[in-house]
């Protein structure tokens, strides 16, 4: 069983300043005790923070009865019978419009059956007959608090198949088409944010939480303003916390969404008029936010396909009193001997040294037990290295590989 957040303080106050009287060490321990635990978090997979989960692809998005009008030299764009805030169509995915080879990006969603593009419509102007599509959704949030210490695989093909991990330099000197479609053999990792989703256009933010104890709690938003990073810091309601209060600015784009203070519910900013949840904050945690990874696949999904992710997570911090950290209680004694070691530094490094010595022979232990093997966790690939049948600890069965790139692009059998 594991120690509370509050028992932990306690120890390493035994430990490193003998009990001394007052306060003043209070802030040191909680940070030394959280600091500690995140480090040795780094150190190893540890067994307790594997964790599994899936996501769905998307494919193309065509919804509305034709009747589209595209101007030529203008980004704007009208689809009679679309859907789009409805159906969740995010900013940034691809599209094509008839009478044009150009590849646009969507740049704002500025109603249900409008948008605008990231460059001028150079066709024909076309007044309510043109078509479009919206290619398959290529970026995808990755689990809460996952780091790129992951694999994810899938059964587009009819059995277990790694989707791999390629460079962003390797992606483009390939020289592919982004609009191929098919099933994704392919991933890179571009982002890593606290943002689940962009604003559809400029937007005021609103936040409320889910618990009506959380009045006149101050949360910062970081993003950018009228082309420029800005901040606004938005206070809940004062007498009921789930009573939505708007910000001031108008943001195109979102960084960072903090709390000033533990909260009893989850705080969460919207925009577009709640058409777009951007951020959400966990119960207690306090000045911090939950992390998103951001993928982006290649083949741009042509079918529905459950992704399967496996990883190892960032632990949260400990808040509370009554909290317990996620590793379990076999790792206290690592936390409390770590958190010892880095207050002593400061005042008596001989013994500081010894406790440090003490954590190092306490992870040493841990690391027989709770660690997970090498080969669940394959590395990543180096620039310009392919998964070949030469590295066996990628390949899923002998002979196995895969093309790189292309419209050959998956898992083939080699003669």
């Amino acid at each position: 069983m594991s120690l509370t957040y509050s028992d932990l303080q306690n120890e390493v106050a035994r430990r490193a300043t003998k009990d001394q009287g007052g306060t003043q060490f209070t802030t040191a321990i909680k940070n030394a005790i959280n600091f500690s635990l995140k480090r040795i978090c780094r150190e190893a997979l540890w067994r307790p923070l594997r964790r599994e989960t899936t996501f769905d692809t998307e494919t193309s998005y065509t919804t509305g009865s034709g009747g589209g009008t595209f101007t030529n030299a203008s980004k704007s764009v009208t689809m009679v019978g679309a859907t789009l805030i409805t159906d969740n169509i995010q900013v940034g995915r691809l599209v094509k419009l008839s009478g044009s080879t150009t590849l646009f990006t969507i740049k704002t969603i500025t109603g249900e059956t409008t948008f605008t593009i990231d460059q001028n419509y150079g066709g024909t102007t076309v007044s309510g007959t043109g078509t479009y599509e919206i290619l398959p959704k290529e970026e995808y949030n990755l689990p809460i608090q996952s780091t790129h210490r992951l694999f994810m695989w899938h059964e587009g093909y009819g059995t277990p198949t790694m989707v791999n991990f390629v460079t962003d330099q390797d992606f483009y000197s390939a020289g592919v088409s982004r609009e191929e479609t098919g099933i994704p053999t392919n991933y890179r990792m571009w982002g890593y944010n606290m943002v689940i989703e962009q604003p559809l256009e400029a937007s005021v933010v609103t936040i409320s939480s889910s618990s009506t104890a959380d009045t006149s709690i101050s949360t910062t938003v970081f993003g950018t303003v009228g082309g420029y990073p800005d901040s606004e810091t938005i206070t809940t309601n004062g007498s009921d916390g789930t009573t939505a209060v708007a910000g001031s600015k108008s943001f195109t784009s979102i960084e960072r969404f903090v709390k000033a203070a533990s909260s009893t519910g989850t705080i969460t900013a919207t925009t577009n008029s709640a058409n777009v949840t951007v951020a959400v904050i966990p119960t207690g945690d306090q000045t911090s936010g939950v992390n998103y990874s951001k993928i982006s696949l290649y083949l741009l999904p042509s079918s529905v396909i459950p992704v399967h992710v496996n990883y190892y997570k960032e632990v949260y911090s400990l808040v509370n009193s009554g909290d317990v950290h996620e590793l379990g209680g076999d790792f206290d004694e690592a936390i409390i001997l770590l958190s010892t070691s880095k207050l002593d530094y400061e005042t008596n490094k001989i013994e500081a040294d010894r406790f440090f010595a003490l954590y190092q022979n306490e992870l040493k232990s841990l690391r027989q037990q709770n660690v997970d093997k090498p080969d669940w966790f394959p590395r990543l690939l180096r620039a310009k290295e392919s998964r070949s049948n030469r590295n066996r600890d990628f390949a899923l069965t002998p002979f196995l590989t895969s093309r790189q790139f292309g419209s050959f692009f998956g898992p083939s059998v080699m003669p």
